[in-house]
């Protein structure tokens, strides 16, 4: 025995140094790293200081916030891994690159570009031509500019495009499927309870069709967001706005007179400056930056490698005044969750922090968000009024999207502000639970039981007792009270005035101001700016608030970009015509697993996130 317990204490001693040796050599490892990456090592010496390029290159979609689970794994497998680009890494990159005298030129690259809203296409767009006033030059080259590609395209000094690519406008709007005649089919219903007339989040699934309501309300708020993508593209290009839109009307008509080339309707439309080959192309950037050392075709670096060079350990640094920067990404649902949902407890721990942290003066809340759980957005808007009774003033600032939970939890911030092209409002709420007693019935399945009350449900598998329906429908009636009721407190209105424009009507960051819903127009640099003033700070530094990555997750993220052979792989799998079809179903009738409250009662615009955020 005794040989043994020596045997054990040698292996615990052992485990120990080699423990404790691992950890040193981990912690030399990083050392040199991190003085490499922020010190000796800057990927844009190696750049001519004379004329050289940064590429913004756009991969997915434009994003607050990477959105990443628990399971990193099934993210690889979903081909989500690195597949989205940070708005706040296009912004730092073009504000840097703007005063960097080793960058004379922007190049805008969407060959991986999938779409973003419009508040962020926009906002980039302003940041383009802050820099195009230092002097500096932007071109862009394309095989194919969608919608979202273009409008961002159009901000540069020129534009050229493949031969054999496009430019594809089209106008905003939406279409969806409805599932009444589906679920018919199957003798299954969504037993609905809501309050607001224009409140269509679940209308696909009581409907065959889209309610007028919901027409009236979607036209207008396309329309707006359509005229100014319009007046944008006319700006720019210097082009009239009516040319612009017959030119679209037209379009089928005049690709018969070119032919069917659609590079060259691109060309006589005036949309584009020039038509290049690839090698046309790169030789024209040789002609602009020169080549590049070693194996780089072009005197260019990438958007990822230059944030990367341009890190110091200055950025490290503290600082007796922050602001916080707390990000509300995704929809809201009760309890903890992961970066790119908003977690009820999760964004309340971070709030919570931001509180007690006594060199953090002032919180500005960035919302996107279609909203979700209303039990969630209460605890949440909560810790909003705990900062302001804590005297930290909280300034929202809505990003593509602040609808339904995401203006919740706004409410009450001492300023909102939005982009003219923000999706907000949606005041209205409602609670859904699907009933499949039919379903099972057709396979044989019944269900049958007893209760000591009216009020004992058999969950999902019959239709909800008469008088649990009343409560529910009761409850959400309540919740719409107290959403008109926090409206009108934070923003200073009657509860008239406010359900004049609520009812579960969405509209753009314009109209909101002109309804009192916001208070200014402009983008997270002012949010930020309006704290500092309403905080009377000179000096500060601007922390983003966000959970810790595992360290797995953030490997496998730079491992598995979209530039990797596997990520190419599975995104290929999983675009087949019959996919997508799967995936349009799967993704609708999802929406019950982010459905969590637990009164059953949603503050959630499920369109607003439809729209303009595609995946296909």
């Amino acid at each position: 025995m005794r040989f043994v317990y020596t045997l054990w204490e040698f292996i615990k001693k052992t485990q120990s140094f080699v423990g404790t040796t691992l950890f040193l050599l981990v912690a030399v490892i990083c050392t040199l790293f991190i003085l490499r990456t922020f010190v000796f090592d800057s990927k844009t010496d190696n750049l001519s200081s004379k004329s050289s390029a940064l590429v913004i290159d756009f991969r997915g979609q434009i994003v607050e916030q990477r959105s990443f689970s628990n399971d990193p794994y099934k993210q690889i497998l979903e081909g989500r891994i690195g597949s989205n680009t940070l708005l706040r890494d296009v912004i730092k990159a073009i504000d840097l690159a703007q005063n960097d005298k080793n960058i004379d030129m922007l190049v805008l690259n969407f060959d991986r570009f999938s779409g973003a809203y419009p508040s962020k296409l926009h906002f980039i767009g302003q940041k383009i031509e802050k820099f195009k006033m230092s002097g500096k030059r932007v071109v862009s080259y394309g095989a194919l500019y969608n919608q979202a590609a273009y409008l961002l395209a159009s901000f540069s000094d020129e534009i050229y495009m493949h031969p054999q690519g496009a430019t594809l406008l089209y106008g905003y709007g939406g279409y969806q499927n409805y599932f009444l005649g589906f679920l018919e089919k199957i003798n299954a219903e969504v037993q609905l309870f809501r309050v607001g007339k224009y409140k269509s989040a679940m209308e696909p699934f009581i409907r065959s069709d889209m309610s007028n309501d919901a027409k009236a309300a979607s036209r207008e708020l396309y329309g707006g967001l359509w005229d100014d993508y319009v007046a944008e593209l006319a700006r720019q290009r210097s082009l009239d706005e009516n040319t612009i839109r017959l030119g679209i009307e037209n379009a089928d008509q005049l690709l018969i007179e070119l032919g069917g080339d659609l590079g060259q309707l691109a060309l006589k439309s005036s949309l584009i400056d020039g038509l290049k080959t690839r090698a046309e192309w790169v030789s024209y950037m040789h002609e602009l930056v020169g080549k590049g050392d070693e194996n780089q075709e072009i005197n260019q670096i990438y958007l990822r490698d230059y944030l990367s060079s341009k890190m110091i350990l200055s950025d490290l640094k503290p600082n007796k005044n922050v602001i916080a920067v707390v990000y509300a990404s995704g929809s809201i649902m009760d309890g903890e969750m992961a970066q790119g949902t908003v977690g009820g407890d999760t964004l309340s721990r971070q709030l919570r922090d931001a509180r007690n942290n006594d060199k953090v003066k002032a919180v500005v809340l960035r919302v996107e968000s279609p909203g979700g759980s209303a039990f969630a957005s209460e605890i949440i808007r909560q810790e909003v009024l705990l900062l302001k009774k804590e005297g930290k003033p909280v300034i929202a600032s809505f990003g593509g999207v602040a609808a339904s939970g995401g203006y919740w939890i706004s409410a009450n911030a001492d300023e909102i502000w939005a982009s003219p092209t923000t999706i907000t409002g949606s005041i209205g709420i409602f609670g859904a639970i699907p009933n499949i007693e039919g379903t099972l019935a057709k396979i044989g399945i019944t269900t049958d039981g007893v209760g000591t009350t009216s009020l004992v449900s058999a969950g999902i598998n019959k239709p909800i007792p008469e008088k649990l329906r009343n409560i529910i429908q009761s409850n959400i009636e309540n919740g719409y009270q107290r959403f008109l009721n926090l409206v009108a407190e934070g923003r200073g209105m009657t509860i008239a005035q406010v359900n004049e424009i609520a009812q579960g009507r969405v509209w753009s960051g314009r109209k909101a101001l002109e309804i009192g819903l916001v208070d200014h127009l402009g983008n997270i640099d002012q949010a930020i700016e309006a704290a500092a003033t309403r905080a009377n700070l000179e000096d500060y530094k601007v922390v983003t608030v966000e959970d810790e990555i595992p360290l797995q997750i953030q490997l496998l993220s730079s491992l598995f970009n979209n530039q990797s052979e596997v990520a190419q792989y599975i995104l290929n799998k999983r675009n087949s015509p019959e996919k997508i079809l799967m995936r349009k179903i799967t993704q609708k009738l999802s929406i019950f697993n982010k459905l969590n409250d637990p009164h059953h009662a949603y503050v959630l615009c499920v369109d607003c996130l439809a729209q303009f955020n595609k995946e296909y």
